[in-house]
């Protein structure tokens, strides 16, 4: 008898801490896809190269912080070029599948942690795979005489690739994320790829076309001028996200640009994705109360 009541006793027990547990999980936050964005970094800064920023890009996603047990947190993002989030992302921020944005040259990213760490130096680490999608299109060319002045490309091509990739919460420590969330929405991760980790990463961003990310935008009629009332166009104000100044030159900021971006400096080195995430919601979990 007395071994039956200790079993129920244990089994209880068992019971409790599963469903306390549980209650200390809550769901990912979701990112806020109107406001984070991702910048693209390629070489380093040395005595004959420098650093360059070659593009910049929306984000959308998930992350789920757990304050008693960091290893326990998940990073799930995707990274699109500016003004193509309706058309490539999901209410979730997932990459929907079998879509093609029209833009001739853009490369889509999604990356899903499958383990975190909290590094020597106390920065939480999400390692996971890193995919890339590189869509392409080529310009045909014209015969001089065929009296068709439009242009007509070829139809997509799409290259996949992925990688091993550990991306890192520089902004805040994990000792300090539970107060730094109390306070805050703005989280800052980095990853550094080397080429010979991910090969293909360099050229797909390189042959990509990278526009501005524009926060809170609000599209509507142009008022008409001298008094005229005809329809004049649309304005569509808001923050722009752009390339920090480099040494790259100008280039046509237009769906149709097909060409190679080029650049004055030489490109050598490592790929650097710089994210900067506003949670819309509370990004950590912890332990529920006793008694509650």
């Amino acid at each position: 008898m007395d071994h039956r009541i200790s079993s129920l006793l244990v089994s209880s027990a068992l019971a409790a801490a599963m469903a306390v547990s549980a209650g200390a999980q809550s769901p990912p936050a979701q990112l806020d896809a109107e406001h984070s964005y991702a910048t693209l970094w390629m070489g380093r800064d040395t005595e004959t190269t420098v650093i360059v920023n070659v593009g910049v890009a929306r984000v959308a996603g998930r992350i789920n912080l757990v304050l008693d047990d960091p290893t326990a947190s998940s990073l799930h993002f995707s990274l699109v070029p500016g003004g193509e989030g309706s058309q490539l992302l999901a209410p979730d921020g997932t990459l929907r599948p079998n879509i093609i944005a029209p833009v001739l040259r853009y490369t889509a990213m999604e990356f899903r942690s499958t383990r975190a760490r909290v590094r020597r130096d106390g920065r939480l680490a999400f390692t996971g795979e890193l995919s890339i999608t590189h869509v392409t299109r080529e310009l045909i060319p014209i015969a001089w005489n065929s009296g068709n002045n439009s242009q007509t490309y070829t139809g997509p091509e799409t290259v996949q690739d992925l990688a091993t990739v550990t991306f890192v919460l520089t902004t805040p420590r994990a000792e300090f994320l539970a107060a730094y969330l109390r306070k805050n929405s703005e989280l800052l991760v980095s990853a550094t790829i080397n080429v010979d980790a991910f090969p293909k990463l360099p050229g797909a961003i390189l042959d990509s076309y990278w526009p501005a990310v524009i926060q809170d935008e609000h599209c509507e009629p142009s008022p008409a001028s001298d008094g005229e009332k005809d329809y004049s166009g649309i304005i569509c104000p808001g923050k722009a996200i752009t390339t920090a100044a480099s040494f790259q030159p100008a280039r046509p900021w237009s769906k149709d640009y097909s060409g190679q971006p080029r650049h004055d400096a030489p490109l050598d080195g490592p790929v650097t994705i710089l994210l900067h995430l506003i949670v819309e919601g509370p990004a950590s979990s912890a332990p529920a109360a006793p008694g509650h």
